[in-house]
């Protein structure tokens, strides 16, 4: 059995992080808000999930807000999966409706038993009132009904900075900070992939999220730890990884975890059969989905700027060399593409040199 997964890693499928696992068991313990920020497919969720799942006292609530389109979303996506998380874990499931009603008194829940497996399952109206009444209350209710029931939770809020598009951001912003800011059985995880926007979001003064949290940024998981790993695993499953080709795995895929474990995968299903591990590269780059919805949605000139910078890493974006090796015009249009790439979070200035953040990404460039 390939002991390598793409899904979310837990247990023995994830790679150490042993400190910042202390840290989040830390913070939930003394009710410490936490944001952590890194590019997607770094681990965000992972970690959120290992950690919790070292803590025994505390409900783990985890809502996706990626997709989230308006305030009814957000509003929904959160009683969702506090009613999923608290009803699955009730002790008495019989009247855990009446008691969660008893304190979420804005809603309509409806709960049935699943014949097969004798679980809840629920039926969620937000009923007449709009959506933001709904989350001017909801986490003091969720406060509320763990001070009632005995019980401490942590929503981890995933791509939170995802409702930022939304027009009604700002509101959210001070609904959701209120009831954080008086939570004392409620403690908060806020997981999130736009760096740039993340960090505005808690270090600008005039946000309500200003100084509210514990600021994180995941660092890369070193090689040190990532090459024994590999072999590890590949032992386990019956196939021999020599630390050199281990070595090569981690540094081509610049210690992501997504992507390291993927190639992994790939690699160990493949090296039997004697598929070199540079075809294995290639596979593992004509493999993504995404890269041309994202490349598709830039202007001409964003494009030849992306493109420039994965092939060339350049030091100072604006030097003469630089702009005619990118057929990139005047410094004025590389100010505005880049302006517009940084945030999308997709270009970064790393080590003295200008980036693709995600490096698969930039190997799809320049390929």
């Amino acid at each position: 059995m390939n002991p390598f997964s793409i899904s979310i890693a837990y247990k023995e499928t994830f790679c150490n992080r042993s400190k910042e696992i202390a840290l989040l068991k830390r913070n939930i313990a003394s009710v410490t808000h936490t944001v952590i920020y890194a590019p997607r497919k770094f681990g965000k969720t992972s970690l959120a999930h290992v950690a919790l799942g070292q803590v025994d006292d505390v409900i783990p609530i985890f809502v996706d807000l990626f997709k989230v389109e308006s305030t009814y979303d957000v509003t929904m996506a959160i009683y969702r999966e506090i009613v999923s998380a608290l009803g699955r874990r009730a002790a008495d499931m019989s009247s855990f409706g009446a008691r969660f009603l008893n304190v979420f008194k804005r809603i309509r829940l409806s709960m049935e038993f699943k014949p097969l497996t004798n679980y809840p399952e629920f039926s969620i109206s937000l009923g007449n009132d709009p959506p933001e009444a709904h989350l001017e209350t909801v986490i003091q209710s969720l406060d509320a009904f763990c001070e009632n029931e005995d019980i401490r939770v942590c929503l981890v809020l995933d791509e939170f900075q995802e409702i930022t598009n939304l027009k009604e951001s700002k509101k959210i912003e001070g609904m959701l900070r209120v009831g954080m800011q008086a939570a004392r059985r409620v403690t908060f995880i806020m997981l999130g992939s736009r760096r740039r926007i993340l960090r505005d979001m808690f270090e600008d003064r005039k946000r309500p999220f200003y100084k509210s949290a514990m600021i994180y940024q995941l660092p890369q998981i070193p090689a040190t730890e990532f090459i024994p790993f590999l072999i590890e695993h590949f032992k386990a499953g019956g196939v021999d990884l020599v630390e050199e080709e281990a070595a090569e795995i981690v540094a081509f895929t610049d210690a992501y975890p997504h992507y390291t474990r993927e190639m992994a995968r790939i690699y160990f299903d493949l090296k039997p059969e004697g598929i070199p591990l540079e075809e294995v590269k290639n596979i593992l780059i004509d493999m993504q989905e995404g890269f041309e919805e994202i490349f598709a949605g830039l202007t001409n000139h964003q494009k030849r700027l992306l493109r420039a910078i994965a092939e060339f890493r350049p030091e100072n974006i604006f030097s003469q060399a630089f702009l005619v090796s990118g057929r990139l015009g005047s410094q004025g249009g590389v100010q505005t593409s880049l302006a517009k790439l940084k945030k999308l979070d997709v270009v970064e200035q790393r080590e003295g040199r200008w980036r693709v953040v995600d490096p698969i990404f930039e190997k799809w460039l320049v390929k």
